[in-house]
């Protein structure tokens, strides 16, 4: 469930709810009852792969700085693809 910031216009409070996604914005302080507004964040950001995307990418990868040893079995890239990126 998403965390949203609000902020009170009258009283200035800044707080945090956890609501879910559908759920209507808060209209009312819960200190003063004035109007407050919800904030604008940077959220959580992170970027779903699709399972081919996930294999495109590791094919494209020399494996040299996981194992020490590219994808022929040399100890330095060898200049062909994949090992030459």
């Amino acid at each position: 469930m998403p965390t949203y910031e609000y902020e009170c216009g009258s009283c200035g409070l800044h707080f945090e709810k956890q609501q879910s996604i559908k759920d209507e914005p808060l209209k009312e302080c819960p200190e003063c009852k004035g109007k407050i507004q919800r904030l604008v964040s940077g959220g959580g950001g992170f970027i779903l792969k699709s399972q081919s995307q996930r294999l495109r990418d590791s094919r494209k990868r020399c494996s040299l700085e996981e194992t020490g040893k590219t994808c022929c079995g040399a100890s330095q890239r060898c200049g062909q693809a994949p090992c030459g990126d």
